[in-house]
């Protein structure tokens, strides 16, 4: 189970919010329109959806080694200074995901002390802002994994290249 929560967590958990999110707008584009009647509530609900989707989608990309990087100009060095610059960015990357890490568990602390509820289902924001937390939680725990693959398995750290990329590099 473990194994499976491991692989599969964050693909499932931001899957499920990105099918809640597009169906709260496309109820509310059908209300709206075809029956002159907004739900003004699948707004908040998507907007929530949208965010655990987006941090949790983050930290997925990180164990999948997908993020946004400068790929091309790192492998247009030699392999030694390439593998440097994924260290030297990913430490910097470490080193952020821990403090904003850290900001995210203190804002979860500030709603805990103070209740601060949402305009229109008056959900208690400790709730949704808790992604900040998890989201960045995750990431920092998917970049040790990366590195522990990296030195007990071999797993590569700069990721091969795919698709039509693929024909540029041989």
């Amino acid at each position: 189970m473990l194994r499976f929560l491991d692989r599969h967590f964050e693909e499932i958990v931001a899957g499920f919010g990105l099918i809640v999110m597009s169906s709260m707008v496309f109820a509310q584009v059908v209300m709206r329109y075809a029956f002159e009647a907004p739900m003004s509530w699948s707004d908040e609900i998507a907007v929530y959806c949208m965010l655990w989707s987006v941090y949790l989608s983050a930290s997925w990309a990180v164990r999948e080694r997908a993020h946004i990087r400068v790929l091309n100009l790192i492998r247009s060095f030699p392999k030694p200074l390439s593998l440097w610059l994924v260290y030297l960015s990913d430490f910097v990357w470490f080193i952020a995901s821990i403090f904003i890490m850290w900001q995210g568990v203190l804002l979860e602390l500030s709603f805990w002390k103070q209740r601060f509820e949402s305009p229109v289902l008056a959900i208690d924001q400790k709730w949704p802002y808790l992604v900040v937390a998890v989201g960045f939680g995750l990431m920092t725990l998917r970049l040790i994994q990366v590195y522990y693959r990296w030195f007990k398995y071999g797993e590569p750290l700069i990721p091969e290249p795919t698709g039509e990329s693929a024909e540029f590099h041989g």
